[in-house]
């Protein structure tokens, strides 16, 4: 499954200035379905984009998944 970062845009609570904060890391099948889940279970958290993983499979090579 796929990871998706979330935001949510808020006031401060002490500067009293307008914001934007990570939220939890979403996984669903795609980003439609990420931005479902946010509006279905919090009307706050929207979905910034797709988290992509990079690992080192030896001293030169990366690979994205």
């Amino acid at each position: 499954m796929k990871k998706y970062l979330t935001s949510v845009i808020a006031i401060h609570n002490v500067e009293g200035k307008l914001g934007k904060w990570p939220g939890p890391i979403i996984e669903a099948e795609s980003f439609e379905a990420a931005q479902e889940w946010c509006l279905k279970n919090t009307q706050y958290l929207f979905v910034e984009q797709e988290i992509m993983e990079a690992r080192k499979e030896d001293d030169t090579d990366f690979q994205l998944n």
